[in-house]
């Protein structure tokens, strides 16, 4: 009888001892592969060129402040000294958001780039906002010095949009963003929202790959943390039922500097605040540069 019982419980042991070493190595491979899968997305180029939209424009070729060649596309206006910045998404290219540099294009010289490792851009990884805001001040430099261009408003989207607030640079006058992330680290929690009690785990070997793998500290990209130190007029647009990027993003970057302006979108989803009213958006977006921009 005591022979069985030990038996059971050893039986019992090993089948507990399996159990746990299948999800210890679920999480490990599962979290590894999204991993890989998030800083090696497919790659998009977009078939269209300003030119489609009736925009004269010149394909530019500048370099990142960390070295990688990336592309991008200037729409001169010869009637302003001004120049805006734009700044797709994860996983886009510059041509995502020809539709938003069509209308600051009347107003404003317009330069747009794809992040490295996007669209036509060198890069083998992305990092979602980490290293991309070398990229960007290679931009503005570029600008800068190329162009003679030294006033500048950002615009950004998603990940442009956590770009532009971490970066502080003296050429930048005024920042929009639409649906920017407050924390990268929050946007690996909210990936691995549906895995409960596992999901610590997976963010803790997701924060655990970075570091190993790219040397990248991952609660570092904080644009949260970055925007306090912001002086310049910033106006945060974001979707009121973003389903990629959780509303409540807006909310900790706007509670972090009072002095931005906040534009909650009633009833869009991400990618959805301009569709939504283009009028209303676009002269709020356009009236806004225009006043800080003087």
């Amino acid at each position: 009888s005591n022979l069985f019982i030990l038996l059971n419980k050893q039986i019992f042991m090993q089948l507990w001892l399996k159990i746990l070493i299948f999800i210890v190595l679920f999480l490990i491979f599962f979290s590894l592969f999204t991993f890989f899968m998030s800083i090696y997305p497919p790659k998009i180029v977009t078939e269209l060129e300003p030119s489609d939209l009736g925009l004269e424009y010149e394909e530019i070729n500048f370099r990142s402040k960390d070295g990688l060649k990336l592309s991008g596309w200037l729409i001169p206006n010869n009637m302003t000294k001004s120049a805006i910045i734009v700044m797709h998404g994860y996983p886009a290219d510059k041509a995502n958001l020809l539709g938003i540099a069509e209308f600051l294009a009347k107003d404003f010289s317009v330069f747009l780039f794809d992040f490295r490792s996007f669209g036509e851009s060198e890069g083998k990884y992305t990092t979602a906002g980490y290293l991309e805001k070398n990229d960007l001040i290679g931009a503005i430099e570029y600008l800068e010095k190329e162009k003679n261009l030294t006033k500048i408003g950002l615009y950004g989207f998603s990940l442009g949009g956590a770009v532009a607030l971490s970066v502080n640079h003296g050429n930048v006058k005024a920042i929009v963003t639409d649906s920017a992330y407050a924390k990268l680290s929050n946007m690996v929690e909210h990936m691995y929202r549906i895995f409960f009690i596992f999901k610590y785990s997976l963010i803790y070997l997701t924060k655990l790959y970075g570091i190993l793998f790219l040397g990248i500290d991952i609660d570092k990209a904080s644009p949260v943390d970055n925007i306090k130190n912001i002086k310049i007029p910033i106006l945060l647009i974001h979707a009121e039922k973003d389903s990629q990027i959780p509303l409540n993003e807006a909310y900790s970057l706007h509670n972090s500097n009072k002095k931005t302006e906040l534009w909650i979108v009633k009833d869009a989803d991400h990618g959805m605040a301009h569709s939504i009213n283009p009028e209303k958006y676009e002269k709020r977006v356009i009236d806004f540069f225009k006043e800080n921009m003087k």
